[in-house]
């Protein structure tokens, strides 16, 4: 699917995202991820690596059993291992996810951007989580005006134009 060039961050929507990055710091709002959507490729946040590695370790150790003893006892481990893996894994490596994502889209509004388009964010108000905004089909912008207007920075040069 093409999608049309991001646009540059307007004025505007600079001091809305620091409004949105006060609001972050100071836990008025917090950011939820949707794991299974940003953990896979296409994602700006996916690392094959933290996916493969430890598949890789488990076949490796299963087929050392299985040289070392026996193909059965090879065979029970790899099994094993893997519904381990297929339990545990998205529950582990969701905390992971949660941090990478928080730390790249919190500093910069380009970033930000970028992955409010891919999707899989969503903005929560933390006094009241019936309150959100879910990536790409919500509205950031209304959302951090409408519930953090109090945190927006007034910008200087309608200041300089009014005074």
């Amino acid at each position: 699917m093409l999608m049309p060039p991001l646009e540059p961050p307007t004025r505007e929507d600079q001091l809305i995202f620091q409004g949105l990055q006060k609001a972050l710091v100071e836990n008025k709002a917090f950011v939820k991820i949707n794991f299974r959507h940003l953990n896979r490729r296409g994602s700006p946040f996916f690392n094959p690596w933290e996916n493969i590695l430890p598949l890789l370790v488990m076949l490796i150790l299963s087929l050392i059993v299985m040289v070392i003893d026996t193909l059965v006892m090879g065979t029970i481990l790899l099994t094993v291992f893997s519904l381990i893996y297929a339990l545990m894994f998205p529950y582990l490596m969701e905390p992971v996810m949660k941090n990478r994502v928080m730390k790249r889209i919190v500093p910069r509004i380009e970033k930000f951007l970028v992955a409010w388009r891919h999707g899989g964010l969503v903005l929560i108000l933390t006094a009241d989580p019936h309150f959100y905004c879910v990536s790409p089909w919500g509205d950031w912008r209304a959302f951090v005006k409408t519930y953090f207007s109090d945190l927006i920075p007034a910008d200087e040069a309608e200041e300089d134009k009014d005074g």
